[in-house]
C-alpha cells in the first residue's frame, strides 16, 4: 500500500462526522469551536489528498488545539485529558501508525460522548 493510500484511510471523516455531536453534548455556545476544528480537518483532509502530508499534519494539529479548547471550558481535568489525547492522536498520525491513529479517535469520541460505530 503506498504511504499516500495509506494516509487517505485514517479516520478523519469520521472525526469530522462526530463533530456534530459535540454542540449537542456541550451545548450551542460550542459551536463556533466545533465549527473552527471541522474547517481545519476539512482542510487537513484536502492537504492529504493532495500528497501534502506535512501541512495536513499542521492542520490537523491546530484543529486538535482548538478542539482542546472545549475541554478546558469543562475544567481544567479535562482540558488536560484532552489535551493529551489529542497529542497522542497527532503522534500517531506523525508516525503513519494506523493502530494509534484509530485508538486516540475512539478515546476523543468516547471522551466528547460519540463513541465510535462499528
Amino acid at each position: 500500500m503506498s504511504d499516500q493510500q495509506n494516509q487517505s484511510s485514517f479516520p478523519l471523516e469520521g472525526l469530522v462526522r462526530g463533530l456534530d455531536e459535540l454542540t449537542t453534548v456541550l451545548g450551542p455556545a460550542a459551536a463556533p469551536v466545533v465549527d473552527k476544528v471541522r474547517e481545519g480537518l476539512i482542510r487537513a483532509m484536502a492537504q492529504r489528498d493532495q500528497g501534502d502530508r506535512q501541512a495536513a499534519l499542521v492542520s490537523i494539529a491546530t484543529a486538535m488545539a482548538d478542539l482542546t479548547t472545549l475541554g478546558d471550558e469543562l475544567g481544567t481535568a479535562e482540558g488536560q485529558a484532552m489535551r493529551m489525547l489529542t497529542a497522542a492522536f497527532t503522534a500517531g498520525l506523525a508516525r503513519n501508525d494506523r493502530e494509534a491513529v484509530e485508538a486516540g479517535l475512539e478515546r476523543i469520541q468516547e471522551r466528547a460522548g460519540t463513541p465510535k460505530k462499528e
